[in-house]
C-alpha cells in the first residue's frame, strides 16, 4: 500500500506555484488560500490516487482547479460576482494575451463545468488545442469549438457588465 505524500515537501516544492493558480483563478487571496487547503486534504485524503499518478505535478493542478471550480460554485451561489478590489492576478502565460485571459477568467464562473478546464488549459496555462484535447479526451475540432464558444460567452458578458 502505497505512504501518505508527504505534504510539507508537497506545499514546500509546489506551494506557491498552485497558489498562484488558485489567486490567478479566483482573483481573491482568502478564496486562494481555501481553495489551496482544500486541495491539499484533497491529496492526503486520496493519498493512493496520487502515489499512483503517472505524473503527480499534473495530478495536483488538476486536484488544485477542482478545488477553485468548488469555490467558484460556492460563490456563484452565493451570489458574490463583486470581485472589485481583489487582488490582481498573475501574470499570464507567455502565449496568451493579458486581455483574453482576464476576460475569461473574469467568466470562470459562469462557464458550464467541461468549458472552465478548456478554459485554463488554453487562456492560462497557455495549451495548445491538441493538448488540451489529448488532456480531456476531446477532439481537436471540438476543442476548437468549445473555445470559440467560450471567447463569445467572455465578449458576450463582458460587453453586458
Amino acid at each position: 500500500m502505497p505512504s501518505t505524500p508527504d505534504l510539507d515537501a508537497l506545499y514546500r516544492r509546489y506551494g506557491i506555484l498552485l497558489r498562484r493558480r488558485c489567486r490567478t483563478l479566483l482573483r481573491d487571496e482568502a478564496l486562494a488560500d481555501d481553495a489551496l487547503h482544500e486541495a491539499f486534504m484533497n491529496v492526503m485524503r486520496h493519498h493512493d490516487a496520487f502515489a499512483a499518478a503517472e505524473e503527480p505535478v499534473r495530478f495536483l493542478y488538476r486536484t488544485v482547479d477542482n478545488a477553485c471550480f468548488d469555490q467558484l460554485r460556492r460563490r456563484t451561489r452565493r451570489r458574490e460576482d463583486d470581485l472589485e478590489g481583489s487582488a490582481p492576478p498573475a501574470s499570464p502565460h507567455p502565449g496568451v494575451r493579458l486581455e483574453d485571459r482576464d476576460a475569461v477568467v473574469h467568466v470562470l464562473a459562469s462557464l458550464p463545468d467541461d468549458e472552465r478546464r478548456i478554459a485554463v488549459y488554453a487562456f492560462v496555462d497557455g495549451m495548445t488545442q491538441a493538448d488540451i484535447a489529448t488532456e480531456v479526451g476531446l477532439s481537436r475540432v471540438t476543442v476548437n469549438k468549445k473555445l470559440a464558444s467560450i471567447r463569445e460567452h467572455a465578449k458576450t458578458i463582458l460587453e453586458d457588465a
